[in-house]
């Protein structure tokens, strides 16, 4: 009788992962509070001080600069390792089932990419699933390399980027400063307006021309137009981390922690120093603002795996399996609570709900993300004790699997 692939049981779950998996929900929905609340064309002013948030505090400000060194990019990258591990657990299964791997993930990426059009045109201009499932069809031709390949290809390439990016930064005149483009600003009025006070169609065409300028920087309306080189330039940090976190999963590295204990502490410790320093210290001796956030971006890989590692530590103790164990929940249903926050987001702030989209301080909005993302733990401890998956992920992996074996 033919074998049927079928998604990995309760039992079958590495916990650990799941914990993962929620405190990057975490980390991604304090990232894109900000973005809930202000227009994309904002990216090109990044001090923030303007007209649209000439209310805003020190506070403010101060918790601005804290998600820029301890929070963004930082989370996504962990996203992303973590879909590269997944991977392999998939690939693994299908191996032991002699079953055709090609065309079970084949299904699981365009499955993705349809959600993420849905989601980032008809929701939230920000989303990332559209990436992940194009970027996804690479990793897939780079599913049957040795690990130590995926680690020698991501740090060398990881490197390169890094130091490439650094030197064109540095040599850039450190007195040009980033403003908005006057078309910039009479896009971010008419957003700001049609999430206060518009109707349903006026922000949808708000959120098509958002999503619009997004494809454009991140070189996405490029490749349509069939240029690759310029997307996957921009997008490599994401491939790096999804061969990385493919790496770690082929060497079981995580399902062993405790025989790999002392590689995981230098690794740790090696992380911390090299990490913290470029994005925590090295800024503020740089005069060159530019150079200086992209050098905090370029330094998220080495955060990540830092917090990873730091999770993991705390996890195998008694008190902190306890506590974190909660975070397991939401990293269940990752899927529908990442689209969960757009949808809660994009609602509570726009017309429709309270109105007030770029009038929230972002100490305020900071809360706010923080009391969405217990509820989203609560939430979801209570759905998986009725349903094995969650809604998005059962008609994902309904589609991945062919229909969901009992």
């Amino acid at each position: 009788m033919k074998q049927k692939l079928s998604p990995i049981s309760a039992k079958e779950r590495i916990e650990t992962i799941d914990v993962l998996r929620g405190f990057a929900l975490f980390g991604i929905i304090l990232a894109n509070i900000v973005w809930f609340l202000y227009p994309v064309y904002m990216q090109e002013d990044p001090s923030f001080k303007n007209e649209w948030t000439s209310f805003w505090n020190q506070a403010d400000y101060t918790v601005k600069s804290l998600l820029t060194m301890f929070v963004d990019g930082k989370f996504i990258m962990l996203f992303s390792m973590l879909f590269g591990f997944g991977m392999v657990i998939m690939q693994e299964k299908a191996a032991a089932k002699q079953l055709n791997f090609w065309g079970i993930y084949s299904r699981r990426l365009i499955a993705l990419f349809i959600f993420g059009c849905l989601h980032a045109y008809f929701i939230w201009f920000g989303d990332i699933l559209t990436d992940y499932a194009i970027l996804g069809l690479l990793l897939l031709l780079m599913h049957k390399l040795k690990p130590n390949a995926m680690l020698i290809i991501s740090i060398t390439l990881y490197s390169l980027l890094f130091g490439v990016l650094t030197l064109g930064a540095l040599s850039s005149n450190p007195t040009m400063t980033m403003t908005m483009s006057e078309e910039s600003r009479q896009l971010m009025q008419v957003t700001i307006d049609a999430h206060q006070n518009g109707s349903i169609q006026e922000l949808m065409d708000a959120n098509l021309m958002e999503r619009t300028f997004y494809t454009m920087r991140n070189g996405l309306y490029i490749l349509f137009l069939g240029d690759p080189i310029f997307y996957l330039f921009t997008n490599l940090p994401f491939l790096l981390m999804f061969l990385f976190g493919a790496a770690v999963a082929k060497k079981k590295w995580i399902q062993r922690f405790e025989d790999y204990r002392k590689g995981f502490f230098i690794t740790w410790l090696l992380t911390f120093i090299t990490g913290g320093t470029l994005s925590w210290i090295l800024p503020f001796f740089l005069k060159n603002a530019s150079a200086a956030q992209l050098i905090q971006y370029m330094s998220s890989p080495l955060l990540t795996i830092f917090y990873a590692i730091s999770l993991i530590f705390i996890y195998q103790t008694v008190k902190g399996k306890k506590v974190l164990q909660w975070l397991a929940f939401p990293g269940r249903m990752a899927f529908t609570n990442y689209i969960g926050q757009s949808i809660i987001c994009t609602f509570l702030f726009g017309p429709f709900a309270f109105g007030v989209y770029g009038k929230l301080h972002l100490t305020t909005a900071i809360i706010i993300a923080i009391v969405i993302f217990v509820l989203q733990m609560i939430f979801s401890k209570l759905w998986l004790s009725k349903f094995r998956f969650g809604p998005l992920e059962y008609v994902w992996r309904s589609i991945t699997y062919l229909g969901i074996k009992k």
